[in-house]
């Protein structure tokens, strides 16, 4: 019998329950205590031992007065069928794993509001209850996340909700609401500055976001509210890290959503001016596709992003007579989270309150997959 038939053979004679029968008898070296193992009389096993060496036209299992021994066939066989036992095993609880969310693969895309506390709060959690999660995270503009979205690409898009919601093919959930902050470097000449007015700025370098963000479009429309001109000194960027060296390294007055300026301000890196820009407050949170079904793991870090979001919303308002002095430790402006079908937001937006120096006080792609919680940037 060539290779190929006894391939065929066994394909067609052979089923799982044969496999995990030669595994037994070859552990228990005795007819006796498999068929106890497997549940069945000892008349049956022996009956499927010498039916598989009939069918295979060798002997399995040799004999003898202290039980059974297996032959050179016989250790080849239980080997395999030992390694098909166990992936069968393995598979089981992979299926099981990624049943109730503790395998799998996320895939989240961020804007800027999202990128500094909301997501990576919720990414760490995640990982430390389900190490074997993959998580992949692309930042991005909305324009470029949604497309990715709507195609399956993304289980959700983190970060400042569009002003109006047409698409019926999304879900749009807010978690809170932030005010956006301008900063500036730590000693630069401004941050001594107790009251600033916005058209004292007008002639400042800036760094802004790219035209046509939603963040953009609001400070263009600060400044035209005030009866201002738009700055021209301007530096465009989209890119986190970018921001915030050339924020540390020159004079430009940034436009950061006030969790993304946060870290900055506590560790004396960039100081909050406290200029009053009416009308520029962000509705964080997450954008999904309809009817907003998500896998197992994805549903879990969507949980754990509402609990924080839910965390923000509840901190007290902004007090910035209160900050005077020392790093900013105001918080955002209450909100409620809620999922809603998509329709235009009833743009009623409270005016956004100042916040004050802190005085100098100190206070892309990422993959983040298997059990390590290692981190892949590119």
């Amino acid at each position: 019998m060539t290779s190929f038939d006894l391939d065929r053979v066994m394909s067609r004679k052979f089923r799982f329950r044969h496999m995990e029968l030669i595994a037994d008898v070859h552990d228990c070296r005795s007819i006796l205590k498999a068929s106890r193992r497997m549940n069945l009389t000892q008349p049956a096993v022996t009956k499927a031992v010498k039916e598989m060496e009939a069918t295979l036209n060798f002997s399995l299992f040799e004999r003898t007065s202290r039980g059974l021994t297996p032959t050179v066939y016989g250790e080849i066989l239980a080997r395999h069928a030992k390694i098909v036992r166990a992936q069968l095993r393995h598979a089981a609880e992979e299926l099981e794993n990624f049943r109730v969310g503790y395998s799998g693969h996320v895939s989240v895309g961020t804007l800027l509001a999202a990128s500094a506390q909301l997501l990576p709060e919720a990414v760490s959690f995640l990982k430390r209850e389900r190490p074997g999660v993959a998580i992949t995270v692309i930042d991005g503009t909305f324009d470029m996340l949604l497309p990715l979205l709507i195609v399956g690409d993304l289980d959700m898009v983190l970060g400042r909700l569009p002003e109006v919601q047409q698409n019926d093919g999304l879900l749009f959930e807010e978690f809170y609401k932030e005010p956006t902050c301008l900063v500036i470097r730590h000693g630069h000449p401004l941050a001594r500055r107790r009251r600033l007015e916005l058209g004292e700025l007008v002639n400042q370098p800036w760094l802004l976001p790219l035209p046509g963000t939603m963040l953009r479009r609001q400070v263009d429309k600060a400044f035209l509210d005030a009866h201002l001109p738009l700055p021209t000194n301007v530096i465009e960027s989209m890119s986190v890290l970018t921001n915030r060296v050339i924020l540390r390294s020159s004079d430009c007055v940034g436009v950061m959503p006030y969790h993304v300026a946060l870290d900055d301000v506590r560790h004396g890196l960039l100081n909050i001016l406290p200029v009053t820009l009416h009308g520029i407050e962000g509705h964080v949170g997450a954008i999904l596709r309809a009817p907003g079904d998500l896998p197992p793991a994805a549903a879990a870090l969507m949980n754990r992003l509402r609990e924080i979001g839910h965390a923000v919303s509840e901190a007290p308002p902004f007090a910035p007579q209160d900050c005077r002095g020392a790093a900013v430790i105001c918080a955002p402006v209450r909100g409620r989270s809620r999922m809603r079908k998509p329709k235009a937001l009833a743009v009623a937006l409270a005016t956004a309150a100042a916040v004050c120096p802190a005085s100098g006080s100190p206070t892309t792609q990422t993959s983040i997959s298997g059990t390590s919680g290692k981190a892949r940037v590119g």
